[in-house]
């Protein structure tokens, strides 16, 4: 027994002897090197991703810098980190504990992406562009791009009408404008002409406006309105990355108009009624029952058609999950996301219990997208991008355009008349309110606008290296198509008013549920382009990119019978010589088919120069990091004329024939349509031409804390189409409008900012901006009797109209002023300037009554903060020397049919004369005192708090034991605060929103994005 356990002994310990060899041989088999990062000041970098090819990694370092590699077949290591440059680094090379330094990105070191696949150093650019990437645009938590970059880009105004889901996008103008037709900016997404505004965020790698002739130059005939290019992301190899994001919020509707209650409105009423000598409506006995609060409510109502009908909040969400990597052979990049905007009706769920359909309006958005880039041999590469959305959009059945039905009806019908639904069930209404807000919400059934948007391009590029260095070749074909498909089911309903006797008077009729007809369309658009590169750095001292290329697009919109064309070349060449002197020359010769045959075609060249000061020898200054002066000028042209409501006003060289007057045949006498000569066409039309010029700055001191660009430009727009006015209608015959109108555009834009790291706190303060003014120096107008009635001269859009001086006091006030002819004047209606003293006040009188309501300044303010895991972002847009109009259904009294808000409770009366803020009240249209005058014009401007987010990384430490390589939460709120001057909760950006439209909303969201 003792020999037995002995030998277990001895076995034990040997056994476990080998144990520990093995593990120890093991430990030294493996190639373990540590390495630490830092910046390049020497501090560690927490959370740099450290990608290595291989399935264990990525790894993240850690609080200290450090990371481990523990594979020995390895080649190279790879290291990012936002806000720093890409490091690479053979694996073999790094020894333990070695510092890899990562440089800071400054500002000047990101790539700029261009037209046509070029990519340029914004260092070396002389061009004016600015930019902004989607993981940026990302924070704002928009499901609209366009509304993502108010505020955000040098030069950019964005201007956003209704907040209605689906319809909520804003129109984007690039440093104003410098025509009078059509002034819409062109949008590309992967050089393909394509709207950008329900794209996810998530999928866009960066967005740039190209702002002066050089950025614009290789679009040629389609350049002067200016572009704003969107480039999608795509994988980077050995860079795996698995990222999902999700958001969960609410909007809110901003406050409505303070409209009166029933026992005021009935008050006013029928002081309104006695100011026109008309008998009173409303009897004292009615007026007093509203002071009883257990009155009748089918008899005295007060209907807050506003509190009854929409919700305090709306639902919105989103979700993304994003996958890209791969490796020298084969990336990628693939999306999937889904958004959903909900409505702010209530009572959208009452059709639910007997039709199975919710009639609250509703917005749902599915992205799609994968990239993928192949490498076929080591000088030949391929592109597969497939990306497309599905979006449905729902609103009560009264309109296929949305519900702005809806909201005029809320902000018109008075409160007191009749209740929104009577105690039997009968839907409130009498025969000019006929149409209760309420029953088009529950009882006209639902319409659905189901959109499918596809679009796929297929790119190759030859890399000729082996003939001529720098030599490659790229070409690509698009196809786009978006099918559009509106259906739904319709009823109707009728409206009742109780009558004195206890019985209901009725007003349009029931109508049952029925099929509504499917209408659908179609556009396609085909697009290919290709180009030759030449890239070759001789010496140390000389570098130079060229290329030129082709390119044409044909767009078949539905219901049109002849597609939309252009075609062409263009070209770019940039010289860059010793780092410090750079020029680039850009040329487009293309054409459109809106012109006639032999005159399609058009050569527009473009130039700009470049001067980097700070690497100068005698600027060797350690203060200053970047100086760089640049010019350019250039011609760029327009063909989408947008005359007649018509964005491109086609074929306008054509003369032709339309219906006329109708004829009497035969001996039965019966009518057939006739033809007559239309509109002679302009065989000499040609494109709009913008002479663009700009002078630029760019600047970086003190370590790059400082810094900024800063522009000014000047644009000449000739040959705009405008109708002759020196052609005479006793001629018989009219003429389609002919090249003869002049613009004129100069502005400054700015983007200037502060930046600093102390310890664990990072914070950037950052200030943009532009100031634009544009004036017609022609537009062919009629000969006017007083120079002050020209628009040529004035900025576009200025407001005109008479001049307001006060009101009446009285009728001798009256007798003794400039006859008004507009309606019948009395003592309270508001007096008018006589501007010609020909004792009369008319159209003659009208003169400029400020600023064009499209801002002429407009900025935006952020802030950016970082402690630790924490970090804030803080932005404020605002605009100014701008004119609004206040002139709308809530300040015009009872005009019109409308409802009065608090606005009028400072109106004229005999004991108000004084001190009276609005016209006296009145049943009529009255239509002296809803002139357009400056009575009614104020200051539009504003500022608006747009963004608040506060966010927290978790730790490096407590998410790596998890396997993610970063996780983050956050709470952010948009739209949440404005100040302006303008009354009684007008929005000073859209005075419509919420009369008539969709009203201005706020959001709030939180939400939370993992890496893996």
């Amino acid at each position: 027994m003792n020999i037995f356990l002995k030998n277990i002994k001895t076995l034990v310990f040997v056994t476990t002897l080998n144990l520990i060899c093995l593990v120890a041989l093991n430990a030294f088999a493996q190639d373990v090197t540590k390495g630490v990062v830092k910046d390049q000041f020497g501090k560690p970098i927490v959370g740099a991703r450290i990608d290595a090819g291989n399935p264990k990694y990525p790894i993240i370092s850690n609080a200290k810098g450090e990371f481990t590699l523990t594979d020995k077949d390895i080649d190279t290591v790879r290291i990012s980190k936002s806000g720093y440059l890409p490091f690479k680094q053979a694996a073999n090379t790094i020894k333990d504990y070695n510092a890899l330094v990562l440089q800071t990105e400054q500002n000047f070191d990101g790539n700029i992406l261009l037209p046509w696949n070029t990519t340029t150093t914004k260092k070396y650019y002389a061009g004016s562009i600015n930019t902004i990437t989607g993981n940026e645009m990302s924070r704002y938590h928009n499901l609209n791009n366009s509304n993502s970059l108010a505020g955000s880009m040098a030069g950019l105004i964005t201007v956003q009408g209704s907040d209605e889901p689906g319809y909520d996008g804003s129109a984007l103008y690039i440093r104003g404008t410098s025509t009078y037709n059509f002034s819409g900016i062109s949008t590309y997404v992967d050089n393909v002409p394509l709207t950008f505004s329900q794209l996810d965020p998530l999928e866009i790698d960066q967005i740039s406006i190209l702002k002066d002739a050089t950025a614009n130059g290789t679009y040629g005939i389609t350049g002067a309105n200016k572009a704003l290019i969107v480039t999608t992301k795509r994988g980077v190899a050995y860079q795996n990355k698995i990222n999902f994001y999700s958001q969960f919020g609410f909007i809110k509707p901003n406050a409505p108009q303070n409209y009166l209650g029933a026992k005021d409105y009935m008050t006013l009423y029928n002081e309104a009624a006695v100011n026109d000598g008309l008998p009173i409506r409303f009897t004292p006995t009615q007026i007093a029952a509203y002071d009883d609060p257990n009155r009748n409510m089918d008899q005295y109502p007060d209907v807050d058609w506003y509190k009854e009908l929409i919700k305090t909040e709306a639902v919105q969400q989103k979700y993304n999950l994003t996958f890209s990597g791969g490796s020298n052979a084969v990336r990628y990049f693939v999306l999937l996301g889904y958004a959903k905007q909900g409505g702010l009706f209530k009572y959208g769920d009452v059709p639910e219990k007997l039709y199975q359909f919710n009639s609250n309006n509703s917005f749902d958005r599915y992205n799609f997208r994968t990239n993928i880039d192949f490498a076929i041999t080591p000088s030949l590469t391929a592109s597969v991008d497939l990306g497309g959305r599905l979006e449905n959009q729902k609103s009560p059945g009264a309109g296929s355009s949305g519900t702005n039905g809806i909201w005029l009806n809320l902000s018109r019908y008075p409160s007191g008349l009749f209740p929104m639904i009577y105690s039997n069930g009968n839907i409130g209404g009498n025969s000019q309110y006929a149409r209760n807000p309420y029953g088009i919400i529950t009882n006209t059934g639902y319409t659905n606008i189901a959109t499918r948007n596809l679009l796929g391009t297929t790119r190759i590029n030859q890399n000729f290296n082996k003939l001529v260095q720098g030599l490659s070749a790229t070409a690509a074909f698009s196809y786009y198509n978006s099918y559009n498909n509106i259906e739904g089911r319709t009823m109707d309903f009728a409206s009742y008013e109780l009558q004195s006797n206890g019985s209901y008077q009725k007003f349009g009729n029931d109508v049952s549920l029925a099929v509504r007809g499917r209408t659908a369309s179609q556009d396609r658009l085909n697009i290919f382009w290709g180009k030759v590169d030449y890239q070759r750095t001789f010496g140390t001292k000389h570098e130079l990119n060229a290329n030129v290329g082709f390119n044409q697009s044909v767009n078949t919109k539905s219901g049109d019978d002849y597609p939309y064309a252009t075609q062409g070349f263009f070209g770019r060449v940039f010289y860059n010589y010793n780092k410090k002197y750079v020029a680039e020359f850009n040329a487009g010769y293309n054409g459109s088919e809106n012109l006639p045959k032999g005159d399609r075609y058009g050569f527009f060249p473009s130039l700009a120069l470049g001067w980097i000061v700070s690497n100068e020898d005698f600027m060797q200054n350690a203060k200053i990091d970047l100086f760089k002066l640049r010019a350019s000028y250039g011609i760029l042209g327009n063909t989408d004329f947008g005359i007649g409501g018509d964005a491109r006003a086609r074929y306008l060289y054509l003369s032709n024939y339309e219906t006329g007057s109708s004829y009497v045949f035969g001996n039965t006498p019966a009518s057939a349509a006739g033809r007559r000569e239309g509109q002679l066409g302009n065989e000499n039309i040609t494109w709009e031409t913008n002479k663009i010029a700009n002078i630029g700055l760019d600047f970086e001191f003190f370590k790059h804390s400082i810094g900024g660009s800063i522009d000014v430009f000047q644009e000449r727009r000739n040959d705009i189409l405008a109708y002759p006015s020196s052609i005479s209608s006793i001629g018989g015959f009219t003429t389609k409008p002919t090249n003869v109108g002049i613009m004129e555009n100069k502005g400054i834009d700015w983007d200037i900012y502060y930046q600093r790291k102390i310890g664990d706190l990072s914070f950037a303060v950052h200030a943009l901006g532009s100031f634009v003014k544009n004036k017609i120096t022609n537009m062919e107008e009629q000969i006017q009797p007083y120079s002050y009635l020209y628009r040529t001269g004035n900025p576009l859009g200025t407001p005109f109209g008479l001049t307001s001086i006060g009101f009446f006091k009285d009728q001798n006030d009256i007798n003794n002023s400039p006859r008004q002819n507009f309606s019948n004047v009395k003592p309270g209606d508001i007096k008018y300037k006589d501007e010609n003293n020909d004792g009369v006040i008319d159209v003659y009188d009208q003169v400029s009554l400020g600023n064009p309501n499209l801002p002429q300044l407009y900025y935006g303010a952020s802030l950016d903060v970082a402690y630790k895991g924490f970090d804030m972002k803080v932005l404020f847009q605002g605009a100014g020397s701008r004119t609004v109009s206040i002139l709308y259904a809530g300040t015009s009294g009872f005009s019109g049919g409308n409802k009065p808000t608090d606005f009028v409770l400072n109106r004229w009366t005999p004991a108000t004369t004084a001190t009276a803020t609005s016209p006296r009240l009145s049943l009529g249209d009255n239509a002296n005192n809803y002139q357009s005058s400056s009575f009614w014009t104020r200051d539009g401007s504003y500022l608006r708090l747009k963004t608040v987010e506060l966010g927290y990384s978790l730790p490096q430490s407590l998410v790596s034991k998890v396997k993610l390589a970063n996780a983050r939460f956050f709470v952010s709120s948009f739209n949440l605060y404005t100040w302006s001057d303008l009354p009684s909760n007008l929005d000073p950006e859209f005075i419509g929103a919420g009369l008539g439209s969709y009203p201005r909303t706020k959001s709030f969201n939180l939400g939370f994005n993992v890496e893996f």
